[in-house]
């Protein structure tokens, strides 16, 4: 539970910098066996030992055959020649020569590696460890032990050998097996943090939940639970249809339990990121992920005991956004707020306004459903099935309206926090020109039934798996594609996953199936 102030500002355990560099680097939670701290512990006691051994991640192709190597982990030293020469210099000078809208992605990954090359430098000069508060500094700026010069010569003395006596104890007790002369170094830091940077050093109780919640990885935990039991659901929820069985009945029973339980985990993890990070868990990227994924379980927890396909639908959203969120293009790391952030309305509008996407996923999930009903419905010849389409179609109505309620008002809202942030209420920056579209979208689709040519099932159904194209490009295009005051790439686009095209490939499907198999006297609603 040594504590550490990132580059942000934000005093932290070593624990969760340690997991924020070894993923940068190498792209892993944990290497050889060890975990991100010892493996940042190693590299700075013993830099010599751990530049030899292949911890940094290369998956380019091109810069494989550069280095002259297969492997997917290379070593530090690997990247220089036997003089000493940087074996990348020129491609790293060529990149950032260009425009960032002119680099390639050979470019972008030199310049990813380099990024992690200097980050095992600074690990191994111990240029990177700002372990140490300056006495009566009025910014509570902490600074690593290479930079001892800053310090009183008491101060200096102290920050000069401490970490050169904890790096020996550390030897000594692998040997030795006692750590008793280490653990001892530590709590003299300790003591050193405590006597000039208390006033940013977070509570004692925090700095333990952070180190529970960072070891324990429930959300990425949650993405493999989620779809486990989404689909075990899907699975007895089709046999309960056709047939219908105590046994059956039990066990979509006992699964139900279970998503309600892991539910309650979900929610048990917000609060405890939300409590350790001192702001409400939805404000960058990642964060909005894991609330999105709560919010479209929610939709399907509630709407669950009219029917079970809308817990099945809900989950499996639940389980993608998780995935999505563990990506490597989401940092999952816990910041300080951007001052633009630091305000209530962060709590208010951003929680309706994402929320509403979560009852939206559910509509296009449950229309996704309907769609292969219809389908399965006309080739089985089971009547059963015609109900049970009519009955998540109505849920689906529903969750629509929900959803619809909640992205307008949190729009309007979102317009309130844009007067006492920029001075004015719209700007028809590109997220409020999205947010009003996709408020157009499914105004559309909710009233596609006054329309007596657009009445069917078939229609509603299709149209709602069609609206989430909107809040995908809402949320996704203008986040990481577009530049505006709510990007988070500033127009330098992400990767887009490959999964998106599976997904357009089976939305397209369905509804062609569908559409193939409806009957004109399934036309009402």
């Amino acid at each position: 539970q040594l504590l550490v102030q990132d580059n942000g500002g934000r005093v932290k355990p070593l624990n969760t910098l340690s997991s924020q560099y070894i993923r940068k680097i190498s792209r892993k939670q944990e290497l050889y066996g060890q975990s991100a701290t010892q493996i940042l512990i190693g590299m700075m006691s013993n830099p010599v030992a751990w530049g030899n051994i292949p911890i940094i991640k290369i998956s380019n192709p091109e810069l494989k055959n550069v280095l002259e190597t297969k492997e997917k982990l290379v070593s530090f030293i690997q990247l220089f020649e036997k003089d000493g020469t940087y074996k990348l210099s020129k491609f790293v000078e060529d990149a950032y020569n260009k425009q960032p809208r002119d680099r390639d992605k050979f470019d972008k990954d030199v310049i990813a590696v380099d990024e992690r090359i200097n980050l095992c430098y600074l690990i191994f000069s111990g240029g990177f460890l700002r372990l140490f508060p300056l006495a009566n500094d009025s910014n509570n700026v902490w600074h690593p032990y290479s930079k001892n010069e800053l310090f009183s010569s008491n101060d200096s003395l102290f920050v000069t050998n401490i970490m050169s006596m904890y790096f020996n104890a550390i030897k000594s007790a692998k040997e030795n097996k006692d750590w008793t002369t280490a653990t001892e170094i530590l709590d003299y830091i300790q003591k050193f943090q405590e006597k000039y940077g208390a006033e940013v050093i977070p509570a004692t109780y925090k700095t333990k939940w952070e180190v529970y919640y960072n070891n324990l990885q429930l959300f990425s935990k949650l993405f493999m639970g989620y779809f486990m039991l989404g689909f075990l659901l899907l699975v007895f929820v089709i046999m309960q249809i056709f047939k219908n069985r105590k046994w059956l009945n039990a066990l979509v029973t006992i699964l139900k339990w279970l998503i309600y339980s892991s539910f309650a985990l979900h929610t048990i993890g917000l609060i405890v990121r939300g409590v350790i990070s001192g702001h409400a868990p939805w404000s960058n990227g990642y964060e909005s992920m894991i609330y999105i994924a709560w919010a479209t379980l929610l939709s399907g927890v509630l709407f669950s005991r009219k029917s079970a396909l809308t817990l099945v639908a809900t989950t499996i959203v639940a389980s993608l956004l998780l995935m999505v969120a563990h990506l490597n293009w989401l940092d999952p790391e816990i910041t300080n707020l951007v001052p633009v952030l630091k305000s209530y309305w962060l709590m208010i509008h951003v929680a309706i306004i994402t929320a509403s996407y979560g009852f939206l996923a559910l509509g296009a999930m449950l229309g996704l459903f309907a769609l292969w009903l219809i389908f399965i419905g006309k080739i089985s010849g089971n009547k059963k099935l015609d109900l049970v389409c009519e009955e998540i179609t109505i849920i689906n109505e529903k969750s629509l309206t929900i959803g619809l309620y909640m992205l307008t008002i949190g729009t309007f809202l979102g317009g309130i926090w844009a007067n006492e942030s920029w001075g004015r209420y719209w700007g028809w920056d590109p997220k409020e020109t999205w947010a009003m579209v996709s408020i157009l979208v499914y105004a559309i689709i909710l009233h596609l039934r006054f329309i007596p040519a657009l009445q069917s099932r078939y229609v509603f159904n299709l149209a709602s798996v069609i609206g989430i194209w909107s809040i995908i490009m809402t949320y996704f295009g203008v986040n990481y594609y577009l530049s505006g005051l709510h990007s988070y790439a500033a127009g330098d686009p992400m990767p887009i996953p490959s999964f998106v095209y599976y997904l357009i490939g089976i939305m397209a499907v369905s509804a062609i199936l569908a559409k193939l198999n409806f009957k004109p006297s399934e036309n009402e609603s």
